[in-house]
């Protein structure tokens, strides 16, 4: 099944910006009147992006993890409405229970695979930002030789969790012993990942527990079978054949000793795989966490403010310096696609009507009644926009 496009334009705003005063042949003066424009959309942008980040804030501050305030998740409902329209506006999307199914059923990095206890959660979701093809140095199973891979990435990843209450997890014995403890479980806890494998998505879960792949299994539990089997070719004639009465406590002491030499040496393999799967989580968690609770709020709006100036701007434009061409929707969107992809390389699926009303909302677009599209010039464009941020605040 073919994937679908993703909407995020993962090149960043300065980049698109410098591309695009070069890519017409303009005088100096229209490019510095296109370089105002452009500060112009980026400042009413940040304003608005401001206001949002504030409602943010004041709402989540009573569900801070990090608060020393007591806490109130009654606003649990009004934040989570806030914080997805603020992850729509930067292209975020919600990962799939599908998504979430091949990770839990797979393994990709790690040797060692999790098992989450989602019926500890009262609350879970999580979102994506970009997919990417990363490359990696991985050994082979037998820890013979090293080679190169390629794994199939989320670029970011925010998880938005909620523990259920000490009391459910004391009301089960199994459970109490997987409690967080107190300080730890309240709150609505925001997380954000970069770089996260798809098949290892489980690993930026807090309560899991290991388990090991079978392959794994098969590699621990090898020297025990062979041991043991050497163990019987080697006694078992003695032990139960013939001579079995005068084998005595000496061959029967070999039989042991041998036997616990095979299973101390398994137990020691697969704590040096667990040692092995500790130690990469912890590295992981280190170096592609990002962002925790409230911090995350400042990055998710600052992301949607980049998204929304880069659409808009993108579609005045193409609209402006080829107004020759008569876009209409559908030929916009393919033409700036196209030039995305020629420029940086990038496949995405532009969202041209969000791009098309941020232009009408602040009266820069025209169109016909045959649907063909058009913008305002520089000079006019930018005494609207003039305009637009004076009336901002008309006290």
């Amino acid at each position: 099944m073919e994937t679908a496009k993703q909407q995020y334009i993962p090149i960043s705003r300065s980049r698109v910006k410098k591309t695009l005063y070069k890519n017409w042949d303009i005088s100096e003066d229209e490019s510095g009147k296109l370089r105002s424009f452009s500060t112009m959309l980026e400042a009413i942008w940040h304003h608005d992006c401001h206001h949002v980040l504030e409602n943010l804030k004041a709402l989540y501050e009573e569900m801070d993890p990090d608060t020393e305030e007591d806490y109130d998740m009654s606003v649990k409902e009004e934040f989570l409405e806030f914080f997805q329209q603020a992850l729509l506006d930067g292209n975020w999307e919600e990962i799939s229970q599908q998504e979430i199914d091949e990770a839990l059923d797979g393994e990709d990095v790690l040797p060692i695979s999790l098992d989450v206890r989602f019926d500890e959660l009262a609350e879970m979701k999580l979102y994506k930002l970009g997919e990417a093809d990363v490359h990696d140095v991985r050994t082979s199973m037998w820890g013979l030789k090293k080679q190169d891979v390629t794994l199939s990435t989320f670029s970011q990843v925010i998880q938005v969790i909620e523990f259920k209450n000490k009391d459910w997890f004391m009301s089960d014995r199994k459970r109490k012993k997987y409690y967080p403890g107190d300080g730890d479980i309240d709150g609505l806890h925001i997380r954000l990942f970069k770089t996260v494998p798809k098949l290892d998505l489980e690993t930026i879960f807090p309560n899991t527990s290991p388990l090991m792949r079978n392959l794994d299994k098969i590699k621990i539990a090898a020297p025990l079978i062979g041991g043991v089997f050497g163990i019987s070719m080697k006694y078992g004639p003695l032990l139960f054949g013939d001579q079995a009465g005068e084998t005595g406590l000496s061959v029967l002491g070999a039989i042991l000793s041998g036997l616990g030499t095979y299973i101390l040496k398994t137990y020691l393999s697969y704590q040096k795989t667990r040692e092995k799967f500790q130690t990469q989580v912890s590295k992981d968690m280190y170096f592609n966490g990002q962002a925790n609770n409230s911090a995350v709020l400042n990055v998710i709006v600052d992301l949607g403010e980049e998204q929304e100036v880069k659409e808009a701007l993108l579609a005045y434009c193409f609209l402006y310096f080829e107004s020759e061409k008569q876009y209409n929707e559908e030929s916009l969107d393919e033409r700036i696609e196209q030039w995305l992809l020629e420029q940086f390389g990038v496949d995405i699926d532009f969202e041209v009507d969000d791009a098309l009303d941020k232009l009408q909302k602040m009266n820069l677009l025209r169109q016909t009644d045959e649907g063909i599209l058009s913008v305002v010039n520089l000079d006019e464009g930018l005494t609207i926009l003039d305009e637009y941020w004076d009336a901002i605040y008309d006290f």
